[in-house]
């Protein structure tokens, strides 16, 4: 009876250790607790995608290695929002910052290791991705940071990453990238061109909301160290950007100059042209407002025409000065925010001074002060048809 009982004692306590066993073998084990001074690296800045599609989520911590107290995200992941699914994850780093483009096309995300910082663009139509590398094709040098507020980068257009590496200060100068994305079926890549900013002496309210308005001049560098193009930036007074123009060049085709002068007492933007090529000339300016979403509001426009041509010569000179005598009365007290008419880059000059427009004197036939505009480009008119045997 006794040999039975211990039998029986012997079958219950191997029963219940296999039982054990089990349990061990197909419980999950408890999450590791963090330490009490233990901090998750922090996800900042535009959690939700504008069009409220996505989300960005980051999931863990990676309790192998740690910095000061903070553990990384184990991993970080952009999530549709309607069913949960996870489009897209990579690992995560001590420190994550999102920011949408405005249409929800891209997600920028710049992740902070101990020593290095990434910055990676998704394509929400096709959850490819791209490390952003900068104009040497390398990526952000080791040591080197962004900006640990958010303004490491905004998005000028759908397709445009401005950013903004290093933090400045005792830290090193910081510099600006344009980064701009390609998006083909089955690849995702972009290009970068390094660009420097210079603002402008001057208050203006294109906008006519009370606010003061700012110019910058930015310049656009190809990898070869020369100026690629440039572009003449409105800001607000928060910083951002209320309109732009961006076709200057000091090639032929992207000559252009805008001032910035008052008509009855209202900033405007004047938009002046005055190309001449191969004996054609055709001389247009638009004046403009600007309204709250920085549209241009046409406020006047005009365009005169010639042709000096010694075969055909279409020149008439009270038209022609009709319109730079208007032109001018607008430049007499502008400022020139920018030009690149003649190849010559300038800005921030008196617009006053602006001569681009009057090429029509020579040494047989220089400018004389005690005539009229419309008198000398009459003698102008006869020098030319004097030449031409007319």
């Amino acid at each position: 009876m006794f040999r039975q009982q211990l039998a029986g004692l012997a079958l219950l306590l191997a029963v219940t250790a296999g039982a054990a066993a089990a349990d061990r073998l197909f419980q999950k084990e408890p999450e590791p607790e963090l330490p009490v001074c233990a901090v998750v690296a922090p996800l900042e800045g535009e959690i939700t995608s504008p069009d409220g599609q996505f989300y960005v989520r980051q999931m863990g911590a990676d309790t192998s290695v740690t910095a000061a107290g903070l553990y990384p995200a184990e991993r970080i992941q952009v999530v549709s929002r309607k069913t949960g699914e996870v489009l897209w994850e990579d690992i995560g780093y001590y420190h994550q910052s999102v920011l949408w483009s405005p249409g929800s096309r891209y997600a920028a995300i710049a992740r902070r290791a101990r020593t290095y910082q990434v910055v990676t663009v998704i394509d929400t139509r096709t959850f490819l991705a791209w490390d952003v590398t900068l104009p040497d094709g390398g990526p952000i040098p080791e040591y080197t940071f962004l900006p640990e507020d958010d303004a490491w980068g905004t998005w000028q257009n759908e397709n445009t990453l401005l950013l903004t590496v290093g933090l400045g200060g005792d830290s090193g100068p910081r510099r600006f990238y344009r980064c701009t994305l390609h998006s083909e079926a089955d690849q995702f890549t972009g290009s970068t061109l390094e660009q420097t900013r210079q603002s402008l002496t001057g208050l203006w309210d294109f906008d006519k909301d009370g606010a003061p308005e700012t110019a910058e001049v930015v310049t656009v560098w190809s990898p070869e160290g020369t100026a690629a193009w440039y572009e003449l930036h409105i800001k607000k007074e928060d910083g951002s950007i209320l309109w732009s123009q961006e076709n200057f060049s000091d090639s032929h085709a992207g000559w252009s100059s805008l001032f910035a002068c008052q008509v009855g007492g209202q900033d405007c933007l004047l938009r002046y042209t005055p190309w001449m090529g191969q004996g054609l000339g055709a001389y247009s300016y638009e004046l403009f407002t600007l309204d709250g979403a920085g549209e241009e509001v046409l406020v006047k426009k005009n365009r005169v025409e010639f042709d000096i041509d010694a075969g055909i010569l279409d020149f008439d000179p009270a038209a022609i000065a009709a319109f730079l005598e208007e032109v001018h009365g607008y430049l007499a007290d502008s400022t020139l925010l920018l030009s690149t008419g003649g190849g010559n880059v300038r800005f921030g000059t008196g617009g006053g001074e602006f001569r681009d427009d009057l090429r029509f004197w020579s040494k047989g036939c220089p400018y004389d002060n005690t005539l009229s505009l419309e008198q000398n480009l009459e003698r102008a008119r006869d020098a030319l048809l004097t030449s031409s045997g007319g």
